[in-house]
């Protein structure tokens, strides 16, 4: 015997099964909602103050070890997570000072820089963190960063070359 797997389920919408009908989604919908909540949503107050947490956390393991690089990248991505991008850039610059060859903090600072819309700096770190990545022969990031690069440079047109060696070094 071989179930019929394209069968289906018809229901009688009649006056007298509105009621229940009514009642079964009304419950169907409440325990997908409550489903939701259980499977680890938050509302943005719990994810603020957790974000938060997280960069209290951070910040007490930078002053443990401030030449750990890695630990001002991680908190760099905790200010994105709140939108700090100001302290963002901040972080991402004391790791790249402690390791100019990290090529993802290059380009999250590209992308910080590219939420406060200065697009000299992030045009110049987007290049830098495509350089690394080419010399890693990561192609994946090589094409990632080729994006964002053609993507600031259509955001920014008259950005590209504009920068002097001094600017440079004081990146």
């Amino acid at each position: 015997m071989n179930p019929n797997l394209f069968q289906h389920i018809l229901l009688d919408v009649l006056p007298e099964n509105k009621r229940t009908l009514f009642f079964i989604l009304f419950l169907a919908g409440q325990f997908v909602f409550s489903g939701s909540i259980w499977a680890g949503e938050t509302d943005f107050k719990t994810y603020r103050k957790m974000a938060e947490q997280e960069i209290n956390r951070k910040n007490e393991i930078v002053e443990e070890d401030p030449l750990d690089f890695l630990s001002y990248y991680e908190l760099g991505r905790a200010y994105l997570a709140l939108g700090r991008h100001v302290e963002e850039v901040q972080a991402y610059k004391e790791a790249l000072r402690l390791n100019p060859k990290c090529a993802k903090a290059h380009y999250n600072l590209s992308m910080a820089y590219d939420h406060m819309k200065i697009g000299d700096k992030a045009i110049y770190h987007m290049e830098k963190a495509l350089n690394l990545y080419a010399t890693k022969r990561n192609h994946r990031k090589i094409r990632m960063t080729q994006r964002q690069l053609k993507r600031f440079y259509i955001s920014y047109p008259g950005e590209r070359g504009t920068m002097n060696s001094e600017e440079i070094r004081n990146r």
